[in-house]
Parts: structure tokens; C-alpha cells; sequence
């Protein structure tokens, strides 16, 4: 430690020794150093000016439709297309006209016809005519009847049913049209029957002066149209 401090008292005394000249100071002011600072404008953006809220509901008034122009008559829908039906026979001439005995009108009643041997429910004829003249004096009205046979085993009969009083042109002739219709429903469903008559002359009074036998199997019923021959 002493040799450090005597080397460093020895290094003192030569730089003294040597003269060593220290530069002056200088009197002109120091230059400054201008700075120069870069200021970068920055534009901000307002904010958003906000939109005032009303002060009351919106009113609920309705837009009316916007009325559309025709400009073309709209096509007119053409009706649907009915089923095709059963091709049903018109002509009379294929119909067989019934003439009854007069032995089965036991004097009360002659000429008694019937103008088709059959009738149909859903084909051709749907009726038939009936006409018979008066030969007994005493009668002025002519009530019909008619029951139905089931066919073809002719097993089955239906009660007598009332049709009611035949028309009259005031001269003893009588006339009534009878339908498939008049039958009564519960006969009416047979595919196939036998349609029977009998007729009853009436006097003035109301009295029946008799009835004609029973016309049976003369004409034929088919509910729906008959087979071909």
C-alpha cells in the first residue's frame, strides 16, 4: 500500500515538473443545439351526434294496399268435368208393353196395361205407366196395390203396400204413373224382384165392390240396369 502511494506522489510531481499546459477556456458560448421536434397533427373525430329519441309512439296509421290494374281480363275457370255416367237407353221401342187378361180383372176392371214389362232404380225406365178402365157401375175410384218378390227364387214376399188412389178422367178410365221410387226402401235394395199389383174398385159411399186377382210376375224390378239379353 505505501509503494502504491509512493508511485502516485512520484507520477504527481513529474506531471508538475513537466509543465504540462492545460487548454484554455473558452469564452464564446457554447452552440445550441436546436432540436427540432416533428408535431404531427392528429385530427379527431367527433363523436357521433346522437339522434334525439322521440318524444311519442310512432303513430300506427294503416298503408293501404297498393290497388293492382288488370290489364287483362282474368282467365275464366272452366267448370270441372263430371264423372262419365252409365250410357242409359232412351228409346221406348225396346220396351215390351204388359196387356193383362181381363179374367183377372173379375168384372171390375178390363184392359188393364202396364207400358214397360220392367222398371229400374238407377237405369232405364225409372217408371211405367199404368191404365185400366171400370166396367162394374158402381165403381167411381180405383185404389192400386203392389208387393215385391224377391227374384229370381221367388221365395221372399213383401207385404201388400197402398200406392193410393188412381187418376181418373170422370169417365170410368184410370191412369197412374209408378216409379222405381215408390217402392219402399227395404225393397228397394234387391238387386233383382218382381213387382206385383192388384187394384180395388170403390163406390160412391167408400165401399170397395171388389179387387182384381193378383197380377203376379209381369214386370220385373232392377235396381240397377238388366243384363243383356
Amino acid at each position: 500500500m505505501k509503494k502504491i502511494l509512493i508511485l502516485l506522489l512520484a507520477l504527481s510531481l513529474l506531471l508538475t515538473g513537466c509543465g504540462v499546459v492545460q487548454p484554455a477556456a473558452s469564452t464564446e458560448p457554447p452552440t445550441p443545439i436546436v432540436q427540432t421536434v416533428v408535431v404531427v397533427a392528429t385530427t379527431e373525430a367527433a363523436p357521433p351526434t346522437s339522434v334525439p329519441l322521440p318524444t311519442q309512439g310512432p303513430t300506427n296509421t294503416p298503408v293501404p294496399l297498393p290497388t293492382e290494374t288488370a290489364t287483362s281480363q282474368p282467365p275464366t275457370a272452366e267448370p270441372p268435368t263430371a264423372a262419365p255416367q252409365a250410357t242409359v237407353s232412351t228409346n221406348t221401342s225396346d220396351l215390351n208393353p204388359v196387356y193383362v187378361d181381363n179374367i183377372l180383372g173379375k168384372g171390375i176392371f178390363a184392359d188393364i196395361t202396364f207400358s214397360s214389362d220392367r222398371v229400374t232404380l238407377n237405369c232405364y225406365p225409372r217408371e211405367f205407366e199404368i191404365t185400366l178402365r171400370a166396367i162394374h157401375p158402381d165403381v167411381t175410384r180405383a185404389e192400386m196395390f203392389y208387393r215385391m218378390v224377391e227374384a229370381p227364387t221367388y221365395f221372399r214376399y213383401s207385404d201388400w203396400f197402398l200406392v193410393g188412389n188412381m187418376n181418373t178422367d170422370g169417365n170410368g178410365n184410370f191412369y197412374i204413373t209408378f216409379k222405381a221410387t215408390d217402392i219402399t226402401a227395404d225393397w228397394r235394395g234387391l238387386d233383382e224382384a218382381v213387382v206385383e199389383f192388384q187394384f180395388a174398385g170403390v163406390n160412391k159411399g167408400g165401399g170397395v165392390v171388389d179387387r182384381t186377382q193378383k197380377i203376379e210376375k209381369l214386370v220385373k224390378y232392377y235396381k240397377d240396369c238388366p243384363p243383356a239379353p
